[in-house]
Parts: structure tokens; sequence; C-alpha cells
């Protein structure tokens, strides 16, 4: 992953692989990309936040450039969690999000689908974890569709 754009798009392609998923009534590994998908574009929103051109390079370099990514390695650690609100936090959208799920249908659907329920860990729950496929696809339009939780992490 080399910049926000690049994440962003790794974000949507994880969204895509989650429905395939879903629809294959593989529900565990949906949920677990369906998460990863915001954790990724989170992450895209705190890197043009902070000005950080590449989150996941820790590597040293000759460049001025790559000197001056050491120098924000801190910055990197800190923001390097999968805590999906700890990340909301850090974007600067986490006051903005708790009012959109009072107002946003679709917002407000993804935090009582998704959030407080995933994590990391989630990938090792035992298989057939999750059991309601409405519920999935249900989390997957309301964070793909125009309007949804992805879309407004980019627009905000």
């Amino acid at each position: 992953m080399t910049d926000p754009d690049e994440i962003r798009k790794i974000a949507r392609v994880r969204i895509d692989e989650a429905l395939c998923l879903c629809e294959g009534n593989l529900l565990d590994g949906s949920f677990y990309l369906a998460g990863y998908s915001v954790e990724l574009m989170l992450k895209a929103k705190i890197c043009d936040r902070f000005g950080i051109p590449n989150l996941f390079n820790e590597q040293g370099g000759d460049s001025a450039e790559q000197r001056q990514h050491l120098k924000i390695a801190d910055v990197r650690k800190a923001v390097k969690v999968h805590n999906l609100f700890q990340l909301l936090v850090y974007s600067g959208l986490k006051a903005q999000f708790d009012q959109a799920k009072s107002t946003n249908r679709l917002i407000m659907k993804t935090n009582s689908l998704l959030f407080g329920k995933w994590d990391e860990n989630c990938r090792y729950l035992p298989v057939g974890t999750m059991k309601s496929k409405t519920d999935m696809r249900s989390l997957l339009n309301a964070l793909k569709d125009p309007g949804g939780l992805l879309e407004w992490i980019e627009t905000h």
C-alpha cells in the first residue's frame, strides 16, 4: 500500500470480496472483511488528515522524503490499531459519526451491526458464528450503498 488512494482501493475490493463470501454462505469471512474494509477506509482518512503518505511503510531510505517518513514513525504506531472506535477518533470523524448515526439510516444500521461486534479477532471465532445471512447482507448494503459508511468516511 503506497498511499491513501491505494488503501481506499483495497477497502473497496475487500467489501466486494465480503459480498462474494456472503453470497457463498461464508458469513464469518464476509463479516471479517466487511469490518476490515471500514478499518482500511478509516486509515486512509487518517493518512489524509495527518499528511502521512504511507501509513504502512516504516522502512528508511536515502532520500529526504524517506527519512522524513521515519520521523513520523511514532504517529504511525499510534494509529496502527484495529479498534474501529479508536480509528474514528484518530480520523477526526467520531463526533460527526455520532451525529450521523442518529439521522442517517445506513450509518445507524452499520453502527448496530458492526461497531461493538467487530474486531480483528473475529477472524478466529468458530466457523458458523455469523448465522444470519439477512443481517450480513444488510450490513454490506449499509457499508456499500451510496450514502453508506464507506462513502461517508471518504466525503467527511
